[in-house]
C-alpha cells in the first residue's frame, strides 16, 4: 500500500472519530444528508417559477456549506488525482456544488483553475480583476443577465462568491457537455 495514501487513510478516520467523539453521536444517530445536487442541468429559457426554485435551492446549498458554524460542511472523499495537480483547495467545494468527482474531470478543473487565476479568488475588489471576468472560474460578463437571474444579487458579488462561481462554472460545463459538446469550451481547454 502506498504511504501517501495509508496516510491519508489514517488522518481521515481519525478525524472522523474525533468528530465523532466532540459531537457526541451515540446509538441510533440519524444520519446526515449532504445536499442533492442535479446531475446533469441545463441552461434553457426558464420560467420565473423555475428561476425562484433554482434561487432557493442554490441559496440553501451556499448557505448550508459556507455560512455554517454549528455543522461541519458535508466531506466527500476526492477521486484519487496527482498529488501536483494545481488547486486542490477548491476540489471539495467544487463536488459540493455539483462537480463530479473523477479523477479526469478534477484534474482539468485544477488546470482550468490554475490557468485562469493561479487558484485565487479574483473578485472584482481584487487589484488583478480585468473588469470582464469574475471569480475563481473566472465566469465572463457575457453571462450577465442569466447569472443575477439565477442568484438574484448583482453579478459581482454572486461571482465572488467562490461557492456560487464554482456552481454557475458548473451549469456552463454541464449544459455543454450534456448536449454532447467539450464542456470546457468556454475556457478554452477542449
Amino acid at each position: 500500500m502506498n504511504l501517501k495514501r495509508l496516510a491519508i487513510i489514517s488522518i481521515t478516520t481519525y478525524a472522523l472519530c474525533a468528530l465523532w467523539a466532540i459531537t457526541g453521536v451515540q446509538g441510533d444517530a440519524e444520519t446526515l444528508q449532504s445536499p442533492s445536487v442535479p446531475s446533469t442541468v441545463t441552461l434553457g429559457m426558464l420560467t420565473p417559477q423555475q428561476l425562484e426554485e433554482r434561487a432557493e435551492e442554490l441559496t440553501a446549498t451556499t448557505t448550508t456549506t459556507t455560512t455554517s458554524t454549528t455543522s461541519p460542511v458535508p466531506f466527500t472523499r476526492l477521486a484519487d488525482f496527482d498529488p501536483d495537480t494545481k488547486c486542490q483547495e477548491w476540489f471539495q467545494t467544487a463536488i459540493t456544488v455539483g462537480w463530479p468527482n473523477n479523477t479526469e474531470t478534477l484534474e482539468k478543473l485544477g488546470r482550468l483553475l490554475w490557468k485562469e487565476t493561479r487558484c485565487l479568488n479574483v473578485s472584482y475588489t481584487h487589484p488583478s480583476f480585468n473588469g470582464h471576468d469574475h471569480g475563481v472560474a473566472q465566469i465572463n460578463q457575457i453571462h450577465r443577465k442569466y447569472v443575477e437571474q439565477l442568484f438574484d444579487m448583482p453579478m459581482e458579488e454572486s461571482m465572488s462568491d467562490p461557492t456560487r462561481n464554482l456552481r454557475f462554472a458548473y451549469l456552463l460545463y454541464s449544459d455543454i457537455a450534456e448536449t454532447g459538446g467539450c464542456g470546457w469550451k468556454p475556457w478554452r481547454l477542449c
